[in-house]
């Protein structure tokens, strides 16, 4: 079968693709280890997820399976494994969405919600790229199975377990970022900085719920410093286009307890040049401030390490290699209370660098402000040579069906590429689309959808057709 009538296949199952991703996104797929239950380790909402997930794949004709609630796979096809790794587990939903973000709503063209195309959307493309094939009765020689993830966006622990249990396939492909494909993914630090603090005006600094998104906003509670100050500060204060603070609570003229918000722009973790991290924006706001020694020396350490610029500057870790650009790094968490002060930075290192290299400068200025660090978790770099057969397959696929400029390239972003030995990103996202992963409004346009599903189906029969 051509590639045409390929297409058409695919044209006729559009609605119905349409439905399926709006259903799922529907499901609330956060992680919530507070109600985690056996069957659903990371909470009911992604235990609901994977098992109507699973279900659509065994309505469309499919093999398919739940591993303990950690994972689902859905098969087709005999033979040596060719994998798609998906995930359908989403980050929280954040704020300033136009539209409700688990409503699956239609707008312009659109699909809005949490998990449109990171990566529900995506995931259920491949799919109804394997229903298509299904049907048009086109014989494979490989067994194709579409692996379904529910703890990406967090520790993979998902993978760790899927691992223990079933075979993980050689090559395959992850639609979980853009096209043409991505051949090279940096390594990713998580790392958490402590210490035990008594200040007397700073009593809360409360930013970011996962290190890999840049905080929207952030809430500051002062101590002994009055109203009109600190709004005669702001009001002065030069704030860039997106960010805003603003005085909560009216009436705290003996300045106790008093509440500031400021607002900036989320983006994923992995670019945190496409956002404006509303933490940062706080911390320097702070610094206009009359605090005193202690909490001063803090500040300006955050300011000028943390915030020293986003690949890494302040650290004097700016690292760079070509396969695989900058390093990034983003201040994801932060949170200060009376005694405690936590926060966490997303940091992506370039390919042909060492979790040490990037450890030893970091722990020797952490000690300039008493900090302790801990490695929460670590990916290492993951590279797949340009000129493979994997890489080559899968951007013919993506040139034959889009008429477009085929090349492979590296990210930041992590994705379940890394679980493959010969594992690489493969779309949904074209080129100059933009980027809305953990943003608010999230989409996938329904036409990029239909296309990243025939890709996908071209791709499939490319490296598995008998």
């Amino acid at each position: 079968m051509d590639i045409e009538n390929l297409n058409q296949k695919i044209d006729g199952l559009k609605d119905e693709m349409i439905k399926a991703v709006q259903s799922c996104i529907q499901i609330k797929s956060v992680r919530d280890m507070d109600a985690a239950l056996p069957g659903a380790p990371f909470g009911p909402g992604i235990g609901e997820c994977l098992e109507w997930t699973l279900n659509l794949g065994k309505s469309l004709g499919f093999t398919v399976k739940n591993i303990d609630g950690y994972a689902g796979q859905i098969e087709m096809g005999t033979g040596e494994l060719f994998g798609i790794l998906g995930h359908l587990d989403v980050v929280p939903e954040g704020e300033g969405w136009s539209f409700p973000p688990y409503s699956g709503e239609i707008a312009d063209g659109k699909i809005y919600g949490r998990g449109a195309v990171d990566d529900k959307g995506p995931t259920l493309a491949a799919l109804f790229a394997m229903k298509a094939i299904k049907d048009a009765g086109i014989p494979l020689q490989k067994k194709v199975r579409l692996i379904l993830g529910t703890d990406e966006e967090s520790g993979w622990a998902d993978m760790d377990y899927y691992k223990q249990k079933e075979e993980i396939p050689v090559l395959g492909f992850a639609p979980d970022a853009e096209f043409p494909l991505i051949h090279a993914e940096k390594g990713i630090l998580h790392l958490e900085f402590t210490k035990r603090i008594n200040f007397p005006h700073l009593k809360q600094i409360q930013g970011g719920d996962r290190a890999n998104v840049v905080p929207d906003s952030c809430r500051v509670v002062l101590n002994g410093l009055t109203q009109d100050v600190v709004s005669q500060k702001l009001t002065h204060y030069s704030f860039p286009e997106g960010v805003s603070g603003r005085i909560e609570n009216d009436g705290a003229a003996t300045g106790e307890n008093l509440v500031l918000i400021f607002k900036g722009v989320g983006a994923h973790g992995s670019l945190p040049q496409n956002g404006k991290n509303a933490v940062l924006h706080a911390l320097q706001f702070l610094q206009s401030l009359a605090l005193n020694e202690e909490e001063n020396n803090l500040i300006q350490w955050l300011n000028t390490r943390v915030g020293g610029g986003f690949y890494g500057e302040g650290f004097n870790i700016a690292f760079v290699d070509e396969p695989s650009g900058k390093l990034s790094l983003n201040l994801g968490i932060i949170e200060l209370s009376e005694n405690n002060l936590r926060f966490v930075l997303d940091i992506r290192y370039p390919v042909t660098f060492t979790q040490e290299q990037i450890l030893t400068p970091l722990q020797e200025q952490a000690e300039e402000m008493g900090l302790n660090i801990k490695v929460l978790s670590h990916q290492k770099a993951h590279h797949v040579p340009k000129d493979s057969p994997l890489v080559e397959a899968l951007l013919k696929a993506y040139a034959d069906v889009t008429g477009l400029e085929a090349y492979a390239f590296a990210i930041g972003g992590g994705t379940y590429a890394k679980v493959l030995p010969q594992g690489v990103a493969f779309g949904p996202l074209l080129p100059g689309e933009p980027e809305v992963i953990h943003c608010a409004d999230e989409y996938i346009a329904i036409d990029s959808l239909v296309l990243a599903c025939k890709v996908y189906a071209q791709a499939i029969l490319n490296l598995a057709r008998a």
